[in-house]
């Protein structure tokens, strides 16, 4: 085992001849970058949800009849995993996406026991090679550590997460190698598991997949007569009362909807370079080499970079990377350096410097509650932010929807129009998603909605009327058209005979895209549903359509189309195209028996927690289908009740409870672990 060989980590050469395979392991330096640092407050924020780590519970594995309860450690565990998967792209995941990939991870692991899946040492070892081979191949010359500089420092990085007080530089190395062995054997049991249930994809028949690439690759050639409401608009006239008429009867379209707009107080990593200096200054040789080579991975061959200053470093560095600081001058180059080294997030690990602004709007935060809880105002951030010589930005006026607010990366508008007076915050996460930010947002404005006066939209009620009443005419114009075609005319002589062009179209397919000669004289793909339907001659009825992309429900213009011809694929094209076809379709139907397989054998396997508390007096009443033992299956609605104790009332829910908080009865349908806490009060504080 790995662990074995680090015991004698020193005598490298001794390790060499013990196991050749093991020297592989240097790739996985610029392969993961596995180390996942908490500052104080961020391991609250990255497991779970409401107070979910005060139980130290994170939901439940049942095996055969035995229960076992998954533990902080064992969540952590998982996670280092979809970390270790994931690799550089981890920190832009986002907390829900490595949250759902932890339970997978969880319920994988179970069913490999269930299975008795426990994958050999050569196995983990062929794996671990088969891997380091093309990290590798990829590595740089002039980038490539030593191999002992290479093997010491990759110990050390899967090592980190797990270090102990008093620990020494080879207790670290030791823990991470059997952190890579761990890895690895998942991996190697997660491929078994995939062998089992992916195998729906080798019966996939040639004849099969052949049927279904001639249908998705059948030409289709149409012809059709096209009217739009624009060729009737100098017909429509428009009076004043029909316009104020109109205008009365489409009140709803002239509404000025509410809108709202916040102050907030950004703290830029950059702000912050000092503080976080400091930090990394005090830092340990294992974790200044985390920082330094998540910046760089060839730091390695510079000596002593795990104990240099960052301008010691940077008059080392400077010189070997000349294409990225040519021509900068040397203090120019030392502070590109350094705010990279400090700001740059390391997998889940926001840069020092996100955690120092971070810190700083922790403290600006708790001044800004304290003042608006002692009287709510929505200039409270911004008199506060005068206080303590800080900047606060106003938004521009923005609508309800999900669209995000300019100016305020990561707000939505329909975050804003679920604040109040009383709940008036939105506060920033750094470490969700890698962002570099903190940030502290209040309510500022409420404009109210309104109508617009006739006098403000006339000119929009006109055009809508004229609009209105010219797609009338064409609809009219296209039923005559329509009954002619029934009556037996062709469309040439209904053409001819309405002063209109009949319009060759294609060849086109069922994939989608442009249709050759259609030019937008109705929505393509209204079009291509009509056209694929019917039989080669048959004509279709008159279709309404859209020809503005932004308004899906307006008709604009109106055809008729018939199917003329239908052309098969060449054989050219078949013998090209048809064996990588067939390969992805095995392959697809191997992926998507084996996620449904994972799913039925795993369904049962793990179950959430769901823990309750109170604050206050009163009691939480827990009922479901799934039981009320506080773990549950993904996607059990369990009903919650709040009841107060004498001379308490219910206030609210907080946690996991987002919809109606005011409501004592109440559900929560289980997608995660989390927690749901029932607020009470004295009577006489309401």
């Amino acid at each position: 085992m790995f662990v074995l060989f680090c015991k004698n980590m020193i005598d490298f050469q001794k390790i060499r001849n013990k196991q050749k395979g093991l020297f592989f392991v240097i790739a996985i330096v610029v392969i993961f970058s596995f180390v996942i640092l908490f500052t104080p407050d961020a391991e609250e924020i990255v497991f779970g949800q409401g107070r979910q780590t005060e139980s130290g519970l994170y939901g439940q594995i049942t095996l055969e009849d035995d229960e076992q309860d998954v533990t902080l450690e064992e969540w952590r565990e998982s996670r280092r995993m979809v970390i270790a998967q994931m690799g550089p792209y981890a920190s832009n995941l986002g907390d829900d996406f490595l949250d759902t990939r932890t339970v997978q991870i969880l319920r994988e692991k179970a069913l490999m026991e269930k299975l008795d899946i426990h994958p050999t040492q050569s196995d983990t070892d062929a794996w671990i090679s088969e891997l380091l081979n093309r990290g590798l191949e990829s590595l740089p010359a002039e980038s490539k550590p030593t191999r002992q500089e290479a093997l010491k420092n990759l110990f050390l990085r899967y090592g980190a997460p797990y270090r102990s007080r008093g620990d020494s530089e080879e207790d670290v190395q030791m823990k991470g190698a059997a952190q890579l062995e761990a890895f690895a054997r998942y991996q190697v049991g997660n491929e078994q598991l995939r062998s089992l249930g992916g195998v729906s994809g080798v019966l996939v028949s040639a004849k099969e997949a052949e049927i279904k690439y001639r249908e998705d690759n059948l030409s289709y050639v149409a012809e059709g007569i096209f009217l739009n409401h624009t060729n009737y608009l100098p017909l429509v006239q428009a009076s004043e009362d029909q316009l104020k008429k109109h205008y009365t009867n489409t009140l709803s379209e002239h509404r000025i909807p509410e809108k709202r707009r916040l102050s907030y107080v950004t703290f830029p990593a950059t702000n912050y370079l000092d503080e976080a200096e400091k930090q990394f200054n005090a830092l340990d040789v294992v974790n200044r080499d985390g920082f330094l080579t998540n910046y760089w991975p060839g730091i390695t061959i510079l000596p002593g970079y795990k104990t240099n200053s960052i301008s010691a470093l940077a008059k080392l560095i400077v010189p070997i990377r000349t294409n990225e600081y040519a021509g900068m001058k040397l203090e120019e180059a030392t502070a590109n350096i350094r705010e990279e080294i400090l700001t740059k997030s390391w997998g889940l690990k926001a840069g020092l410097a996100s955690v120092e602004a971070y810190k700083a709007g922790l403290d600006f935060q708790k001044s800004v509650e304290a003042t608006h809880k002692a009287q709510p105002a929505l200039d409270t951030l911004e008199k506060m932010a005068l206080l303590q010589n800080l900047t606060a930005t106003t938004t521009m006026p923005v609508s309800d929807g999900n669209n995000p607010v300019p100016g305020l990366s990561g707000v939505t508008a329909s975050q804003i129009f679920g604040l109040s007076i009383t709940n008036a915050f939105i506060v920033g996460d750094p470490f969700s998603g890698g962002a570099s930010e903190f940030y502290i947002a209040s309510l500022k404005q409420i404009i109210p909605s309104r109508n617009r006066s006739y006098a403000e939209a006339k000119n929009k009620v006109t055009t809508a009327y004229k609009k209105a009443e010219g797609i009338k005419l064409m609809k009219e114009a296209g039923q005559k058209i329509y009954q002619s075609i029934k009556d037996g005319k062709s469309l040439d002589v209904v053409a001819k005979e309405n002063n209109i062009s009949v319009t060759k179209l294609g060849p086109f397919n069922s994939a989608g895209g442009v249709i050759p000669n259609l030019d937008n004289k109705a929505n393509s793909e209204d079009f291509r549903t009509q056209a694929l339907g019917l039989e080669t001659g048959e004509t279709s009825e008159l279709i309404t359509s859209s020809t503005d992309s932004s308004d899906a429900t307006s008709e604009e213009a109106a055809f008729v189309v018939k199917l003329t011809e239908k052309i098969p694929v060449s054989r050219e094209k078949f013998d090209s195209e048809f064996p990588a076809y067939l390969e992805n379709e095995r392959s697809s139907a191997a992926a998507r028996g084996f996620a449904d397989w994972l799913q039925r054998q795993t369904a049962e396997l793990y179950r959430f927690t769901l823990k309750t508390y109170v604050e206050g007096e009163g009691t939480v009443e827990v009922s479901s289908e799934d039981g009320n033992s506080g773990f549950y299956k993904q996607g059990t609605r369990v009903k919650i009740i709040a009841r107060p104790a004498e001379n308490f009332d219910f206030k609210e829910w907080s946690g996991g409870v987002i919809v109606n908080t005011a409501v004592a009865t109440n559900e929560v349908v289980v997608s995660r672990n989390t927690s749901v806490t029932a607020s009470f009060v004295k009577k006489d504080t309401l």
